[in-house]
Formats: structure tokens, C-alpha cells, sequence
């Protein structure tokens, strides 16, 4: 945790130069991205432990551009986390649009939709739950010339309260929500 956000504030200071030295970003039709860093995952509802639960995360993105200062794409999020025979997995789909409040500018903010799975398993049995939410986050894209970019980001989705926790396909309690904080560094190509 420490050294992303280390490598977070040495980015922003590496780039912190006037808007004429910087080269502009060439935003413009298809971008991909992936980004990897820590995740915290948060199951809640009636039956739940309350502790919110750190590990790997990875993120793939892919879309197209609007303008200069929108793009849209599908971004795949996923987190795991392996413990004493017990595996956890919470992986999400979501639809998003990056909105970039300066068109020649690095930051950009982050909106979408969300489909969210969980999955905890110990090899016997499985809880599961999933459901729908919305998906925020910001970003900052530092050049790695006119088509490349690394980005310390930021994003969380959270679901409505309305899933179902299931144990072995059997429901077991309602008004279920999980969450996904992610804290990460990517690499995008446009």
C-alpha cells in the first residue's frame, strides 16, 4: 500500500510541469488499459462479518472516443484472496465513461454501471451473491509519449442492497451489498 502510494504522489509530482511543456495525448478513437494493484472487498448483510477484507487486484479496460473529453468503454474488474483452504473472488462488469474536465488535460473522473459476483468457497461448500451498482473513480494519466500512459487510479463500486446471499444455491439472507475499493496502477494505449 505504501509504495503505491508513494509511486501515486512521485507521479503527480513528476508531471506537475506548465500545460506548454507537455506533450498533447492523442485521445482519440480505440483505448485499452489494465491496471493492477490492492483491493478491499465488503460483503454486507444481516448474517455478514462487518471486516472489510484487502487484497490483489486487477483491472482490464476497452472502449472507444467521444471527444477529447469523453470516452466510454466496458471495464473487467477482479480481486481474490486465498487463506487457510478458503478462497474468496468478487469480479465485476461494468459499463463506463471517463470524463476529462480539461480535453488536453490528465485528469479524468469516472462513471458507469455495474454487474458484481461474489464467491467464497472452502471446497465443500459456497456462499455467493451478486447484483447491480453503480461504479465511480478518477484518474491521472502521466505521457509515456503521445499514444501511452501510466495511471495511478482510484475506483469503487458498490451494489444496491437487494442481492440474495446464497449458501450452495440455497438463499440465506436478503438486502445483501458488496463493494470493491480499488487503489491501483494502470497502463493505457489510445
Amino acid at each position: 500500500m505504501r509504495l503505491l502510494t508513494a509511486l501515486f504522489v512521485l507521479a503527480l509530482a513528476a508531471n506537475a510541469q506548465p500545460a506548454s511543456a507537455q506533450a498533447p495525448r492523442a485521445r482519440e478513437g480505440f483505448w485499452w488499459g489494465v491496471g493492477v494493484g490492492y483491493g478491499w472487498v465488503h460483503v454486507r448483510c444481516d448474517i455478514c462479518q462487518a471486516d472489510r477484507k484487502t487484497a490483489f487486484s486487477a483491472t482490464g479496460a476497452i472502449g472507444g472516443t467521444i471527444t477529447r473529453s469523453v470516452r466510454f468503454g466496458a471495464e473487467l474488474s477482479g480481486w481474490t484472496r486465498g487463506e487457510e483452504n478458503v478462497d474468496e473472488y468478487l469480479g465485476s462488469l461494468s459499463a463506463l465513461l471517463n470524463w476529462y474536465p480539461s480535453p488536453d488535460g490528465s485528469f479524468h473522473l469516472k462513471g458507469g454501471l455495474g454487474y458484481v459476483a461474489y464467491r467464497i468457497d472452502d471446497g465443500e461448500n459456497a456462499l455467493t451473491s451478486s447484483g447491480l451498482g453503480p461504479l465511480v473513480g478518477a484518474g491521472f494519466e502521466i505521457g509515456l509519449g503521445r499514444r501511452a500512459s501510466i495511471e495511478p487510479y482510484f475506483s469503487a463500486i458498490v451494489t444496491l442492497p437487494r442481492g440474495h446471499l446464497q449458501l450452495n444455491g440455497d438463499r440465506q439472507a436478503d438486502g445483501v451489498s458488496l463493494s470493491l475499493l480499488q487503489l491501483g496502477l494502470g497502463v493505457t494505449l489510445h
